[in-house]
């Protein structure tokens, strides 16, 4: 008895090594877009874990890029973590499309975990896995977003 005892205070003692994935929310979809570096519909490809079993890549084609940064062709390659408690996405299936949004990792690498705005399924025509025309109007009414906060110097 005293063992549990011990083990729930332990437990009570170190609760952020405990918790899972959790994201900050977006005050309003226009924060969400505005946060979201790229969005493409895509067809996996292939997907491997590194050999340490902390990321999973996918290889991706990009079938028809919906946003991107400026002068940049979108790698092919996307990580996440192997974890869905570190915010991982690892249930996507080789050969399937899908909608994707995330952040850039690098140049060579792009980045998707739990807390990535996605697309409201209000802008998407499902059954075709293409943009309605009421995203169009949504992306018009954003208008340009605010550029993303630049790191700290020290």
């Amino acid at each position: 008895m005293l063992a549990v005892v011990f083990t729930f205070l332990l437990c009570l003692s170190f609760p952020q090594s405990f918790e899972s994935c959790s994201c900050m929310e977006f005050q309003s979809e226009k924060d969400g877009y505005c946060a979201t570096s790229w969005i493409s519909k895509v067809k996996v490809v292939s997907k491997e874990t590194d050999g340490l079993g902390l990321m999973m890549s996918y290889r991706l084609e990009h079938l028809k890029v919906i946003k991107a940064p400026e002068n940049m062709t979108l790698p092919e390659t996307m990580n996440t973590a192997t974890q869905e408690s570190a915010c991982g996405q690892t249930k996507f299936k080789v050969g399937k499309q899908y909608i994707f949004g995330g952040s850039l990792a690098n140049n060579d690498s792009l980045l998707i975990t739990f807390c990535d705005w996605r697309v409201p399924l209000k802008y998407i025509d499902e059954p075709k896995l293409e943009m309605k025309p009421t995203w169009k109007k949504f992306v018009d009414s954003v208008g340009k977003c605010p550029p993303p906060p630049s790191p700290l110097s020290s």
